[in-house]
């Protein structure tokens, strides 16, 4: 009976310690934006929940993100174009919006992460060789 009974606590204890080390991990810091940090936003401001487990979709980034449609697609004109920029493409200064992509919306956390370091190959890359990062 007491081994039973020690084995039960030691399980609890485990649990327990296992338990607050998960809580820890998924409770990652807000590593790439530090915009996001300045604005103490917490992860129940974008997950919903305290303990995440599940990715964010576009629509919540959508809703601090807006470019006025529903959509993020980078700074607009007056008439609501996107703004172009100058990029190094394979050599060449090629004048594009890179959030207004002739492949329609793409989700943000294709190229866009706030709790690990950006991706090695942003989206457009998988076609063109833009010399790009993402933050």
């Amino acid at each position: 009976m007491k081994k039973t009974i020690t084995a039960s606590m030691i399980l609890v204890v485990v649990a327990a310690l296992l338990a607050g080390t998960w809580i820890t991990a998924s409770a990652k810091e807000i590593v790439a934006t530090l915009k996001h940090k300045e604005n103490n936003l917490t992860c129940a401001d974008c997950h919903g929940t305290a303990t995440p487990t599940a990715f964010v979709p576009s629509s919540v980034c959508i809703r601090c993100h807006d470019s006025g449609d529903g959509t993020y697609r980078g700074k607009l004109d007056a008439h609501g174009e996107g703004v172009e920029k100058e990029y190094r493409e394979s050599g060449r200064i090629r004048k594009m919006s890179i959030h207004d992509s002739h492949q329609g919306p793409v989700r943000c956390t294709v190229c866009h992460s706030v709790h690990k370091k950006p991706a090695e190959k942003i989206y457009c890359n998988w076609c063109h060789k833009i010399d790009v990062k993402a933050p």
